[in-house]
């Protein structure tokens, strides 16, 4: 039987100290002040009004708070950057200082000191969107979590997406096709697709890939060639924007270019400096054919002396002869009468101007 108490006693011990180790920290936390938020994600369209509750129990009967102040804050994008103040609530003085940006667009839903120190926040912009944090400091109650976060999603419906390629649609380049929203909250996810030059929807070509708006096409050909469309979206709604591909030879260089019309310009030129010096190398007229007496030739009495004549002037210029015999221009005349017609050759004489 004793044994039988021991054991009894020892259980009851061992639930004792159970006790005290669970149920203490608990009635601990209780009487510790504690901020609570009832939703992680409040979500509000731009140019909506909002309400954000936040509330609190502390340790101090809320009747007999002798000094409180409450601080709501926006919290920076990352950890290590400030928070910036929305609104500072001091009791029992009752004062209220709100930030200028937010300056007629944010006030309490009730008293403070009531425990409900839940905010009302109007025409909300984009720049709300983020991370709110409520919190409370009451004299002497300093245990427990005066703090509690929450996010501010500020609704905005994607804006007309830019489309945009980078780099040249030649065949075996790569090229990149870009799509961008300005505004969208939360920011928008982008899905391009793709129809051929029939306008049938197709498959994303081979080695492309699609990132963060950017869609990457590798070694394009004329196969490429189509009609890209991408498609900007959020939880509001979507917008589009399209764009043209149209791959093309590879272009030639300008140099070059210039420099084969140079040398073609320069080719033409000589050809038609030759065609032309091959055609005028004969263009006088025609020769032209003349009668003549075979054995005649022409006499010039001036300047050929007859035959068996000896031809001479005197001082006066005068013709006289030494006993041979000579013919004037009368009598040369008969005698071409006096001779019979014979049949001439032919003979070539040149029908340009003679020299005088």
């Amino acid at each position: 039987m004793g044994k039988e108490k021991s054991l009894l006693l020892r259980e009851d011990l061992s639930y004792s100290v159970c006790f005290f180790l669970f149920v203490t920290p608990v009635l601990s936390a209780a009487l510790a002040i504690s901020v609570s938020i009832p939703k992680e994600v409040y979500e509000v369209a731009r140019g909506d009004n909002v309400t954000i509750p936040c509330s609190f129990k502390s340790t101090v009967v809320l009747s007999q708070i002798k000094a409180m102040s409450v601080h709501w804050a926006r919290l920076g994008e990352n950890p290590e950057d400030p928070a910036s103040k929305i609104l500072d609530y001091y009791y029992p003085a009752n004062e209220l200082d709100i930030n200028t940006k937010y300056e007629g667009r944010v006030g309490f839903m009730s008293k403070p000191e009531t425990g409900d120190v839940s905010i009302y926040l109007s025409k909300v912009t984009l720049e709300d969107n983020g991370f709110v944090e409520c919190a409370v400091n009451i004299a002497k109650d300093k245990d427990g979590v005066n703090t509690h976060a929450t996010n501010l999603l500020v609704l905005v419906a994607p804006s007309k997406p830019l489309c945009s390629l980078e780099g040249k649609a030649e065949y075996g380049q790569d090229i990149m096709l870009k799509c961008f929203s300005n505004e969208g909250s939360p920011p928008p996810i982008y899905k391009w697709t793709n129809y051929d030059v029939r306008n049938t929807l197709r498959p994303d070509p081979p080695k492309s890939k699609q990132e963060n708006g950017m869609m990457t096409l590798l070694n394009v050909s004329v196969d490429t060639s189509g009609f890209f469309i991408c498609t900007s979206s959020n939880k509001i709604r979507s917008a589009s924007c399209n764009i043209t591909v149209a791959v093309m030879p590879p272009s030639m260089n300008i140099a070059l270019t210039a420099g084969i019309i140079g040398a073609g310009v320069v080719a033409l030129v000589i050809i038609a400096v030759v065609i032309y010096c091959c055609c005028c190398r004969n263009t006088g007229p025609p020769e032209e054919y003349e009668m003549e007496v075979p054995g005649e030739e022409e006499y010039d009495p001036k300047s050929k002396p007859l035959k068996n004549t000896k031809e001479y002037y005197d001082e006066d210029n005068e013709p006289r002869h030494n006993g041979d015999t000579y013919y004037d221009d009368g009598e040369e005349e008969e005698n071409k009468r006096s001779r019979p017609p014979m049949i001439p050759p032919n003979k070539p004489r040149n029908m340009g101007h003679s020299d005088s």
